[in-house]
């Protein structure tokens, strides 16, 4: 049985190498990190399973897909659940057809609450569920967006279906057939829970947080609240990933090692650490820093140009992008610049794997202009046609995907719809200023910052890398999740949140206090510190207005 579903329904290589697939862990749905104790819902009491756990039971629930399996699962910790899987087919706008796959798991005392996990890079794989979650009594979802290649790796953007299911078409259909199954297993569609209302969440970093914020602009009615961690929304994010591996490969001296950028980071730290208020090897203001001559003579003249479009962005032929943060910059060798210079190679076996930028650039570019095209040689971000060409080639390709439009979440908010952004200060994959930029335009499409408050909020996390590492707390999407939850169900925004970094080998553990944009987290003992304060302890800290 095939069911189709047309645009008209609202509509690497496998060459993921170490190296990326290790920067880019991070970039997926957060069901890893969710490992705290969630809120209970504000009114009502759990829900049991009203349906058998069977193909048979569920599948008229859901017309427009095909499951192929569905059974109880019992793990050796944690919450039984039932977990079905199946896929939706949809058809163009090539003259193809594709398979969306999903799945869902089902605990046995139900919240009437729905997650759906965000997936970063490429997406193209099915999440395992939070245990977390599950035990806390979410039926947790997840798809592949119709996408075959898991990791860094766009080439199957050549078949212009699977490029559009990708692009927004994906996540939708699998949210559609998943959140039909939650309400048929626990009795929503009819009988004496019809009229309960179920609490619809998505969430992801990176990739995950994209697919968050296309679903809230393309489907307002699929979900009630999003959690968009360092959201990669915009198309020249990826351009400026090519533009950095091209000047390398032009420039191969211009190449800065491991060992350079872990200088950099600590004469940074060592200058700059109490410019934000607080002697706590952090820098959490970034806006703090900046690269005098004294920094820069570390640097040849060829390095010293990368540096500048590291840190300046692109603006290329009316293409902007923001550069990146000075917070950490140790980061950039496995994002942007590799462990080695150039040339790179594919092969794991010779030590020259690529950065991860590469292979996002790259691969997409394949799944653009096809299978053999070779940006090294092919494209110059000297030249307007190249450059413009590739943008508008990628805006068709991956409808409504390439640059998210602060306007187009004015159904989703109006809806009653909340939105979560956090973003690491030391993030080294998608620039933290991006971010600023559409917060700022959101603020405008919403009438000002304080009618923009009433929606949706943006945290910044100090030390956090590109969704997770560095030295800053790891488990923000964690406290992002209920404080998102209370406000979406009892109407009570978050006033700041608290995330946790675990003792390790070199750090101490440590509270964060992490206050909305555009407040601040002040240290109350100050730089001196003549109180003897914990500066590790968020308690120590406060909010406060620019």
């Amino acid at each position: 049985m095939r069911i189709e579903t047309s645009l008209n329904d609202k509509g690497l290589w496998r060459g993921a190498t170490i190296l990326a697939l290790t920067a880019l862990s991070a970039c997926g749905g957060n069901d890893d990190k969710v490992d705290v104790p969630l809120t209970p819902p504000v009114s009502t009491g759990p829900l049991a399973a009203a349906a058998q756990c069977s193909i048979g039971a569920l599948q008229a629930a859901v017309p427009s897909a095909v499951l192929t399996a569905a059974s109880a699962v019992t793990p050796s910790t944690g919450t039984a659940y039932c977990r079905v899987d199946g896929y939706v087919t949809t058809q163009g706008p090539a003259a193809t057809s594709n398979q969306v796959r999903f799945t869902v798991a089902l605990p046995p005392s139900f919240q009437a609450r729905y997650y759906f996990a965000g997936e970063g890079g490429s997406a193209g794989y099915l999440p395992e569920p939070s245990a977390s979650l599950l035990s806390a009594g979410y039926a947790v979802a997840g798809s592949d967006a119709g996408s075959t290649t898991p990791g860094v790796d766009w080439a199957f953007a050549t078949d212009r279906t699977k490029a559009y299911d990708y692009a927004q078409r994906g996540v939708h259909v699998g949210t559609a057939a998943t959140q039909a199954l939650v309400k048929a297993f626990y009795g929503m569609s009819s009988g004496a829970n019809a009229n309960r209302r179920l609490y619809r969440y998505i969430d992801g970093c990176s990739g995950g947080g994209r697919m968050g914020v296309v679903a809230a602009s393309w489907y307002p009615e699929d979900f009630d609240g999003v959690v968009a961690g360092a959201p990669g929304i915009s198309v020249t994010n990826q351009m400026f990933f090519g533009k950095v591996a091209k000047y390398l490969i032009d420039h191969p001296d211009a190449w800065i090692s491991p060992a350079q950028l872990q200088a950099l980071d600590a004469a940074l730290l060592q200058k700059f650490d109490a410019a934000d208020g607080a002697v706590d090897g952090l820098i959490s203001d970034p806006s703090v820093v900046s690269l005098d001559a004294t920094l820069r003579a570390a640097f040849t003249p060829a390095q010293q140009a990368l540096l500048d479009i590291l840190v300046n962005g692109m603006n290329d032929f009316g293409l902007t992008y923001p550069g990146y943060t000075l917070g950490n910059p140790n980061g950039w060798s496995a994002f942007m610049l590799g462990a080695t210079p150039p040339p790179w190679s594919m092969n794991p076996t010779d030590g020259r794997l690529p950065p991860a930028g590469y292979l996002v650039f790259d691969t997409t570019s394949r799944g653009l202009f096809g299978a053999g095209y070779d940006f090294a040689s092919a494209f110059s971000f000297d030249n307007s046609a190249d450059v413009n060409g590739w943008n508008a080639m990628f805006e068709s390709v991956f409808t409504g995907s390439g640059t998210a439009k602060a306007g187009n979440l004015n159904a989703f908010f109006q809806r009653g719809g909340k939105m979560l952004f956090w973003h690491g200060t030391a993030d080294n994959g998608i620039s933290l200023n991006d971010t600023f930029r559409f917060f700022s335009d959101l603020a405008s499409a919403q009438g000002g910052q304080a009618k923009l408050a009433q929606v949706a909020q943006l945290y910044t996390v100090p030390g956090l890398q590109h969704c997770g590492g560095g030295a800053g707390p790891q488990d923000v999407a964690a406290q992002a999740l209920p404080a998102l939850a209370q406000w979406v169900e009892a109407g009570t925004a978050p006033t700041q949140l608290v995330a946790n970094r675990a003792a390790g080998t070199s750090l101490p553990a440590r509270t964060f206090l992490l206050c909305p944009h555009p407040q601040r987290a002040v240290f109350k003992g100050g730089v001196a510190n003549s109180a003897g304060l914990n500066v590790n302890d968020a308690s120590n800290w406060s909010c406060q207005a620019p």
